[in-house]
């Protein structure tokens, strides 16, 4: 294990990027998402990823040059063309603009395509609640899941997100893909040469599998739930590449982020804001969201139960430690970290490394 302070690995996130020649602003914006990210607890989604992306963009796939743009606006709406920008910027830009009309309208939703992997959902939602909103993004992404009944990949697992206001700890939230677990997480299971439950993936017979080694070139990841993972997923194209009329998880447009690194990643996020206090007149819904997140909390237990968590409770218990006492992250994510601070011939701030 390595620690590391959190804005130190800031820093050094956004000047590999500067150094890559992307603009200071959106440089920190990127270093800022996937920082937070890994602060989270979610290793899956956050630095560890930031050395493909440039390679991405070395290899044509990404413009760390591109600005999102506004192609379609009104009181309570816009949509964004990300121009293969870095989905973070985009990201940030889209759930901003949906907050600042929000104060106004009350709810606003804001659509972006042609975009890039964006990272962890949680960070935008939990950019409305840090306004005071609940807040609510998803994405689709490249086909990686089957349907019941089916074989093959037929469809994203796409991510959805919700967070809103609270006090105790700072928000209510949750982060999930729609598949029983995230791709990223076989894809490290294979890299390893684990094996791994018998309800992420199926094998290219569409039969469930422990065996990891063959996905992504076969098989696919299975909904959550079945035919509710496998339904919500199309909710988010509706509201994704379709609102947006950008591609889809379906229409073979959308490619994966990682594997075709030459290729646009073409996917499609919606970030939503609502504004409470133009809903029930009150200043805030932090104590009301507490009160209820306090119900839930102290209920009976179930036999041999410690505590209750709500949602989003134990990512921001690892947030505060991390902020405190420093980020310490797992070999996987710190070895390609060191990789691009070798490549960049830069400094890799470490504090301190561990044993396993």
């Amino acid at each position: 294990m390595v620690k590391i302070e959190l804005e130190s690995l800031k820093r050094f996130c956004k000047d590999a990027l500067v150094q890559e020649g992307m603009q200071v602003e959106y440089a920190q914006i990127v270093a800022e998402v996937l920082s937070e990210t890994d602060a989270y607890g979610t290793y899956s989604h956050g630095t560890k990823n930031l050395y493909n992306y440039i390679k991405k963009a070395r290899a044509g796939g990404l413009d760390l040059h591109g600005k999102p743009e506004i192609i379609a606006e009104g009181p309570a709406f816009a949509v964004y063309d990300a121009n293969k920008t870095m989905g973070m910027i985009s990201s940030y830009i889209a759930m901003q603009k949906a907050v600042e009309k929000a104060k106004v309208s009350g709810i606003a939703l804001v659509g972006v395509k042609n975009s890039c992997h964006f990272g962890a959902a949680g960070y935008y939602a939990n950019m409305a609640a840090k306004e005071g909103m609940i807040g609510l993004c998803m994405s689709n992404v490249d086909p990686n899941m089957t349907a019941p009944g089916a074989r093959g990949m037929l469809l994203g697992n796409n991510p959805i997100a919700y967070a809103a206001p609270s006090s105790t700890v700072p928000s209510v939230f949750l982060d999930i893909a729609l598949s029983n677990a995230a791709s990223l997480k076989v894809v490290q299971a294979r890299k390893d040469g684990r094996q791994i439950p018998d309800n992420w993936i199926v094998d290219k017979d569409g039969l469930p599998t422990t065996d990891p080694s063959r996905y992504p070139e076969e098989g696919a990841m299975q909904p959550m739930a079945a035919h509710k993972g496998y339904s919500l997923s199309i909710m988010v194209d509706l509201l994704t590449g379709i609102l947006t009329g950008g591609a889809t998880s379906m229409s073979g447009d959308i490619v994966s982020w990682c594997f075709e690194m030459e290729k646009p990643n073409n996917v499609c996020h919606t970030f939503i804001a609502v504004n409470p206090v133009l809903f029930n007149g009150k200043d805030s819904i932090s104590d009301d969201v507490e009160n209820m997140a306090g119900i839930l909390r102290n209920a009976p237990r179930a036999k041999g139960a410690d505590r209750i968590f709500t949602p989003g409770e134990i990512e921001w218990n690892h947030y505060q430690t991390a902020v405190e006492e420093g980020l310490t992250i797992p070999e996987d994510v710190a070895a390609p970290l060191k990789d691009l601070a070798q490549d960049l011939g830069i400094v890799f701030p470490i504090m301190e490394q561990g044993g396993n």
